[in-house]
Formats: structure tokens, C-alpha cells, sequence
């Protein structure tokens, strides 16, 4: 008779069950980490607020240096306009980035009061000199920017006001002087000093080669201001 044959050795060895639905499963590293915590928020002291405070934030200051600040800007910007030549970074250009309308609010006013004294329809020509600006600003905005360069509208306006200082100078003297030739003379001088000096500003703001094309608009509407000046009786 042939012996009985045994079972595996391990038969009696119970199998080992799958891993369940909730069970880890050996072998694979757990990969939830800890995030480190961040550190709270430190206010800073007085000190260093003050610091890092740029200059452009001028909240605390007395108010006599704010004035004397925007002096010191509209000097600034007037010396390129008397003296056309290439200040580079301390003229045309920075006048185009740091403008103001406090020089321009000036000179048009004088040019407006200047032209309606003495008129019939004062309050008329008072509002043609600003509306004849305004226009311009933005006829030379959208100019430069067709052009290819970059301006906007209260830069036009910063640059085109502080030109007209030329013309306002032409028209107080055509205002006090009754001479044909002499008013001629001053206002054929006054305004190609106003476009000489439009030139420069609007050099920084069109790509070279253009700066004909942009200037042009201008120049008439300088032209059409020098002609109030010269016909004021």
C-alpha cells in the first residue's frame, strides 16, 4: 500500500488576508507631511515705518515745503522752456515724467486775461484760449500716440502750458505797444521761440524721425494764439 501522502508543510498555515479597504498597506511610506508653521506678523516700529516711507509721500510735511517744492518744479520746467537746448535728464525728460499743472494754470490764465482786456466779448475770448488748449492737448496726444510714442493727456497739457510762455510774453507787449512792426516783429520772434522750445519735449515722446509729424499740430495752434495777440487792438 502506497503511504499516505501529506499536506505542504505549511499547510495548516491560516493565509494571509488581503489588506482591507481601511487598512494601511505595508511597504508604502505615508506622504502627508507637516507644513511648518509660519511666524506671526511683527508690526514695525515708528522708526522703521519712517524709513521706508518713499519721498513721493508728502502727508506729514509742512505746507510751506510743499509750495516752495512746487516752485522749485515750475522753475524747473520754465528754465527748458527760456533756454531750449538738451538738459537730458534734468529738463525735457523729467519735466515729461514729473509734470505739474500749476505753471500751465498760470500762463493761461495770464494769456486769457491778457487777450480779453479791452474786448467787446471778453468772457468769449476768455474761454477760446482755454478751449484752443485743451483741444491741443488732445490732438497731441492722440498724435504722439498714432505716432508711435507715449504721452498722455496732462503731460500734453504740462508741455503745451509751459510754451505758452513765449506767446504770453508777446501778447503783454503787443498789448502795451501800438507800433505795427514792432508787434510783428515780437510775435514772429515769440512764437519760433515757443516752437523751438515745443521741439525738445516732444523729441522724448515720438520715435526719431517723426518728431515733424508731431510738432506740426502744434505749431498751429500757436500760430492761431500769436494771431490774437497780434490783431488785439
Amino acid at each position: 500500500m502506497w503511504p499516505l501522502r501529506s499536506g505542504p508543510p505549511n499547510a495548516n498555515v491560516q493565509p494571509t488576508p488581503p489588506p482591507g479597504l481601511f487598512q494601511d498597506v505595508p511597504g508604502i511610506p505615508s506622504t502627508s507631511t507637516t507644513m511648518p508653521q509660519s511666524p506671526p506678523p511683527t508690526i514695525p516700529t515708528s522708526t522703521q515705518a519712517q524709513s521706508t516711507i518713499p519721498e513721493e509721500y508728502t502727508l506729514d510735511e509742512p505746507i510751506w515745503k510743499t509750495i516752495w517744492r512746487d516752485i522749485v518744479t515750475i522753475a524747473r520746467n520754465l528754465r527748458s522752456v527760456l533756454i531750449p537746448v538738451n538738459w537730458k535728464f534734468h529738463g525735457q525728460a523729467q519735466a515729461l515724467r514729473n509734470w505739474d499743472l500749476w505753471g500751465p494754470l498760470v500762463f493761461m490764465l495770464v494769456l486769457a486775461i491778457v487777450l480779453s482786456v479791452h474786448e467787446t466779448n471778453a468772457s468769449q475770448v476768455f474761454a477760446m484760449v482755454f478751449a484752443e488748449v485743451a483741444l491741443g492737448a488732445i490732438i497731441l496726444t492722440v498724435n504722439v500716440i498714432l505716432l508711435g510714442g507715449e504721452l498722455v493727456f496732462f503731460q500734453a497739457i504740462c508741455l503745451l502750458g509751459y510754451c505758452l510762455f513765449p506767446l504770453v510774453v508777446a501778447a503783454i507787449i503787443c498789448a502795451s505797444v501800438k507800433t505795427k512792426w514792432i508787434r510783428s516783429l515780437v510775435t514772429l520772434g515769440c512764437l519760433a521761440w515757443a516752437s523751438v522750445a515745443t521741439i525738445p519735449f516732444i523729441g522724448n515722446a515720438v520715435p526719431r524721425g517723426r518728431k515733424a509729424l508731431a510738432v506740426y499740430p502744434v505749431m498751429l495752434m500757436y500760430v492761431s494764439l500769436a494771431w490774437l495777440a497780434l490783431v488785439k487792438s
